[in-house]
């Protein structure tokens, strides 16, 4: 009994130990998001002396986040709302209908996985030039939902395999066409991999540099990692602004965790049973 209460002891320090390195990074930004410059530099991981919002009204009205946040949450939302849609179909149908080129379909699309994003930017920009959406928000959601259709489907296939083709059957006895019993039977019993698969689109998208830094010029259709950059000049970076900026920048990503992490963890625990 006493070596078992010795090892239970030892995995809940372990598990706060871990909690802590997890949890102190993001509480230190909330912390010194309070500061003014001055003091960021002489009490560098304490708490604030005088808790001040100046450094969030400075980044909201002269960095002008809300117009960045608001330009990420439209190329975000877009963005995975068609690689969900994409996704879920072409899963359907490389798992779940009988033709001859099925697994040839499926390998190509995994064959994306292989592709890094940097060496697409250059024909990407000759195209789009071509096509004249340089500049537009279709130039950034292109890129993000061809990128993320890969990994989606990856992850949709193994859930659409286990589901019984018993399901099907007898929705279609019973009168529905094919495209009904892919909405309504086949598509609910999948929805943890969805709710997975949005998650981890939206936190990419949400984050991504490379292709809003390169296919948009208009600063009020940047979104939030360009406008950071905003923060610092050629002489002084604003730390303490850029540090506010930032926890508004991750709050998205915390809130959307929170609401759907039960639904992530039974997706994640799915896949590992299918596995």
């Amino acid at each position: 009994m006493n070596r078992q209460r010795v090892l239970t002891i030892l995995k809940y320090m372990i598990l706060v130990l871990f909690l802590i390195a997890c949890l102190y990074p993001l509480l230190w930004l909330i912390m010194n998001s309070f500061k003014t410059q001055e003091e960021l530099f002489t009490n560098t991981w304490g708490f604030p002396h005088v808790w001040t919002l100046e450094n969030y009204k400075h980044a909201v009205v002269d960095g002008k986040i809300g117009i960045y946040f608001l330009n990420s949450v439209v190329v975000s939302v877009i963005s995975v709302a068609g690689t969900i849609v994409l996704s879920v179909m072409a899963s359907y149908g490389v798992t779940r209908l009988k033709w001859k080129l099925s697994k040839t379909t499926l390998s190509i699309f995994l064959l994306g996985l292989m592709i890094p994003a940097y060496g697409s930017v250059i024909p990407l920009y000759s195209i789009f030039n071509k096509m004249g959406i340089l500049n537009t928000y279709l130039a950034v959601i292109i890129p993000h939902i061809t990128f993320a259709l890969p990994t989606a489907i990856f992850i949709l296939t193994g859930f659409f395999i286990a589901v019984p083709r018993e399901l099907e059957e007898a929705a279609i006895i019973d009168g529905c066409s094919l495209f009904q019993a892919f909405r309504r039977v086949v598509t609910p019993v999948v929805v943890p991999g969805i709710v997975t698969v949005t998650v981890i689109s939206f936190i990419n998208i949400w984050n991504d540099l490379l292709f809003s830094q390169i296919f948009l010029t208009d600063k009020k259709k940047m979104p939030l990692p360009i406008g950071l950059t905003e923060f610092q000049g050629i002489y002084s970076t604003d730390y303490v602004g850029m540090i506010a900026a930032i926890v508004i920048t991750v709050i998205p990503v915390i809130i959307v965790y929170v609401i759907l992490h039960e639904k992530i963890i039974d997706g994640m625990i799915a896949g590992a049973v299918k596995g």
